[in-house]
Order: structure tokens, then C-alpha cells, then sequence
């Protein structure tokens, strides 16, 4: 009888043992998760600070040459090569003189496309987007297997905020002209606008590969990597960045700081 009292008493105290430690565990787990509550919440402030306070949520991405920024010495050579009239034209205001010029041309010779993309280029450096379109669909009719038609028109898509067709464009671009660089780039700033960071990141990685001096591509993905927490490697990108074009230096080192806490 004493050994039966005694197993029982063994089994009892086993038992509220087993509790009391399941208890604490699951204190301990409460407590965990609170922990990485709250780092998450610090987490999102910093990044969303980060993201909110970065240029390219701000500008699209067809202002990548727009800022004074350059990141080639031979950069608009560089990047225009291939173009009809440079985006940064001259005729950033309207200019009746040349609108004067090309209509009367059009008139003319209404199956010439090269004063449409001409016409367009003017219409969208005047921030008519519309009419741009329509010039450069004329142009694409007429000449459908240049890329430069397509590269700008997608601009004006995007400046329009019409990210579909600004991305099918870009994609005829791509199959034209399979070195371009600006194409991945710009559908890569497409998908940050659109809050779709790992897509953004393969088009960074695809502009890295064609073209490893472009500054503002690690500038973007440096962006990109944040929105995914990736911490080291925006940190890294943005380091590039800055190596490639110290003009980043003012802007990106104080966010590189905010962020070398979070890298584990």
C-alpha cells in the first residue's frame, strides 16, 4: 500500500513539474515573441523612413539623367547613343518655332517617321504626354522595328503612370535592342512603384551584368533590398553607389548609418 501511496505521490509531483516547466516555456516563448515585435515595428519605422525619404519613390525613372547626377563622363553620349533626340533636349519650354518646323514636315511627308519621334520627344520634354503618344504611335507605325520609338514611348507611359504599356514597350525594346540597359532599369524602378522588390532586384542584377558602372542601378537596388530587408546588401549597394558617383555620398551615407545597426 505504502509502495502504491508513494508512486502515486511520484507521478503528482512529475506531473506539476512537467506544468510548471511547460508554463515557463511558454513564458519564455511570450516574451520572445514580444521581443521581435517590437524590433519588427523599429524594423518597419527605419525602413519606411528610408523608402518614404528616397528619390526614386519620388521621380520615375526616365529622370535617371535628369538630375545633374551623371554617372559616366561621357554620359549622354552614352546614354543617347542609338536615339533621335536626346529626352534633355533643348526645347524644355514650348517652342513655336520648331513645332512650326515639324508640323509643316509631317504635312509634307506624312510617311517620314522621323519627325513624329521628333515631335514627340518635343511634346514630352513639354510634359505633353498625351500627344507624345499619339507621335510616337505614328512613328511606330511607320518604322515598328527601331527601338527608340518604344524606348520612348515607354517614358512617356511611365511619366503617365500607365505602367502596363510602359513595360510592354520596354520589352520590345529588349527584344530590338538586347544590350540596352535602360530598359531593365526602367521596368526594375516599375516594379519598386508598384511595390514588387525581388522582381525589381533580377532587372538591377540584369543592368549590373550588361553595365557595371552605372551608379544609380546599385543606387535602386540598394532601395530594393531594403523593401526586403536585406540590410547588408543595400548597405553594399549603396557603398558601390557612392564609389561610382560621390555625388551620392551626402545622401546615401547617412542611410547606410541608420541601417548598420540592423545588419546582423
Amino acid at each position: 500500500m505504502n509502495k502504491f501511496i508513494l508512486y502515486l505521490v511520484s507521478i503528482y509531483i512529475a506531473a506539476s513539474a512537467m506544468t510548471f516547466t511547460g508554463c515557463s516555456k511558454k513564458s519564455e516563448t511570450e516574451l520572445k515573441r514580444e521581443k521581435d515585435s517590437l524590433e519588427q515595428v523599429k524594423y518597419d519605422d527605419i525602413i519606411k523612413e528610408l523608402i518614404d525619404s528616397n528619390v526614386i519613390r519620388m521621380r520615375d525613372s526616365t529622370d535617371i539623367y535628369g538630375t545633374g547626377n551623371f554617372d559616366y563622363k561621357d554620359s549622354l553620349e552614352s546614354y543617347h547613343r542609338g536615339y533621335s533626340i536626346p529626352r534633355d533636349s533643348i526645347y524644355k519650354v514650348w517652342n513655336t518655332k520648331a513645332f512650326q518646323e515639324l508640323n509643316e514636315l509631317i504635312k509634307k511627308k506624312p510617311r517620314l517617321p522621323g519627325p513624329y519621334l521628333d515631335r514627340g520627344n518635343h511634346f514630352q520634354n513639354i510634359k505633353m504626354y498625351r500627344e507624345a503618344i499619339s507621335d510616337y504611335n505614328e512613328y511606330i507605325k511607320l518604322n515598328p522595328y527601331n527601338h527608340s520609338g518604344y524606348m520612348n514611348r515607354g517614358n512617356a507611359y511611365e511619366r503617365f503612370k500607365i505602367y502596363d504599356s510602359a513595360m510592354a514597350d520596354y520589352r520590345m525594346v529588349l527584344k530590338l535592342k538586347p544590350d540596352d540597359t535602360i530598359a531593365n532599369f526602367n521596368k526594375g524602378n516599375i516594379y519598386d512603384i508598384l511595390g514588387k522588390p525581388d522582381s525589381a532586384v533580377m532587372e538591377y542584377d540584369t543592368v549590373t551584368m550588361k553595365d557595371p558602372r552605372l551608379a544609380k542601378t546599385y543606387y535602386n537596388r540598394g532601395t530594393s533590398y531594403l523593401a526586403q530587408r536585406k540590410f547588408k546588401e543595400a548597405a553594399r549597394d549603396w557603398e558601390q553607389a557612392i564609389a561610382l558617383n560621390r555625388t551620392y555620398e551626402s545622401e546615401l551615407r547617412p542611410k547606410i548609418n541608420k541601417i548598420r545597426p540592423l545588419i546582423k
